[in-house]
């Protein structure tokens, strides 16, 4: 007499099928799921040559000053505030902080490779300007050299200088 194994077929096949169709469906990407590209505030945190600028940015009351939405960040590294004899944001009161995080944004996107401005601009800060100089491949804003260049984020582009532009008290 012959063994009917069918019903031992149908299950591993819906078994093959039911974890077949389990792995596609866990695989699939929601929107939710997808990492957006990081802000400047972000980028910031997250990067070591930031380090005093985040000290400034959260000591000084003031951690979405760089949440602007299309503009363009000047934003000076720990070598910069070094050049300056500035060892930390001790030097930087609370209440300076914010008029000095908005001495560095101005509103609009410029690559500096290709959209500099003929005049100075108006910096978020009130009272405050840059202005750009190109000279050779050497691009300078308020004395300051741009080190890297249209470093992209979510909410604007960075330059990053190489020095502090503006006074501090």
């Amino acid at each position: 007499m012959k063994k009917n194994r069918f019903g031992g077929r149908w299950a591993t096949f819906f078994l093959a099928a039911g974890l077949f169709s389990t792995i596609l469906i866990s695989c699939k990407e929601d929107k939710g799921d997808l990492v957006g590209q990081r802000t400047v505030t972000d980028i910031i945190h997250e990067n070591p040559e930031f380090s005093i600028l985040k000290e400034i940015l959260d000591n000084g009351g003031s951690p979405d000053a760089f949440r602007t939405q299309d503009a363009t960040f000047f934003l000076p590294d720990n070598a910069a505030f070094q050049k300056a004899n500035i060892a930390s944001s001790a030097a930087i009161s609370k209440n300076a902080a914010l008029p000095f995080l908005n001495s560095l944004i101005i509103q609009g996107i410029y690559n500096v490779d290709n959209d500099l401005p003929a005049d100075s601009l108006k910096t978020a800060a009130v009272g405050k300007k840059i202005k750009f100089v190109k000279q050779d491949k050497v691009v300078t804003v308020n004395n300051s050299e741009i080190t890297k260049r249209n470093v992209v984020a979510a909410n604007g582009l960075i330059q990053v200088i190489d020095s502090v532009y503006v006074r501090v008290k």
